[in-house]
């Protein structure tokens, strides 16, 4: 029996104390750990990207150790599949419990990907791939060589990557139906663009968006939410308003 199969079920070995992933987006290292002591808590899990990463990564992935806050590093890899494999076997802490990779790298990459993540005992991080990201139009695909839409190009790319190894994909809201549809309920998806009921957020670049209760009803794993918390006046508040959304749609 290898390592793989010894691994518990991925939704159990998460064990995320709710859906809502918060995306800690912020250069800014004071105002950022205010937030993540303040609001990590209470979210299933902190994604921090490149900006944070390189604003105060030291501070956050120590200040999420101490905490036992679970971290999504959302890097999209998209490069040689060595160099990939190399990254991940050298995360820098065991908070970091999902990773991503972006599936245009191709399936070679996302299998070295993989292996890398196996190599990391059965407490390995979750492994992602990006498909389509939330703010790409038909055009804009098209442009990118995946004509035909949305579901055209998740179809495309999320098939190859969870043929190629990976435990789930990233998303728009709009796409799940259908992704479930397509791959059942064993695929882990992530969904970005979730706002809540009445929200508005300044420079929304995202053109495929939900509110939190009607992604999940549509069958994502975890939700994103990023500046409906970070730009309100009140961040906790704003968290604990997406909280009782979930819980009373």
């Amino acid at each position: 029996m290898d390592r793989e199969d010894r691994e518990p079920p991925l939704r159990e070995r998460l064990s995320l104390k709710n859906p809502v992933c918060l995306s800690l987006d912020i250069s800014d290292p004071v105002r950022g750990l205010a937030l993540l002591r303040k609001t990590g808590p209470m979210a299933g899990m902190v994604k921090a990207g490149p900006v944070p990463f390189l604003a105060w990564g030291e501070t956050l992935l120590r200040t999420a150790e101490k905490s036992n806050i679970p971290l999504f590093l959302d890097f999209k890899w998209h490069d040689i599949p060595n160099t990939v494999h190399e990254t991940i076997l050298h995360l820098p802490s065991p908070a970091i419990r999902m990773v991503t990779v972006h599936a245009l790298g191709g399936p070679t990459m996302i299998r070295a990907a993989r292996e890398a993540c196996q190599k990391l005992g059965p407490n390995r991080p979750v492994l992602l791939a990006v498909t389509a990201l939330t703010h790409l139009t038909p055009e804009e695909l098209g442009a990118i060589g995946l004509d035909g839409g949305r579901e055209v190009a998740v179809k495309r790319l999320g098939s190859m990557a969870l043929a190629a190894g990976a435990d789930g994909l990233v998303l728009s809201p709009r796409e799940l139906l259908f992704a479930r549809s397509l791959w059942g309920r064993d695929p882990y998806l992530v969904t970005p663009g979730i706002r809540p009921k009445g929200s508005k957020v300044e420079n929304d670049d995202q053109t495929n968006v939900e509110t939190p209760g009607e992604a999940l009803r549509r069958g994502a794993d975890l939700l994103v939410v990023g500046r409906p918390v970070l730009q309100a006046e009140d961040p906790v508040g704003a968290l604990a308003g997406i909280l009782r959304e979930i819980e009373n749609p």
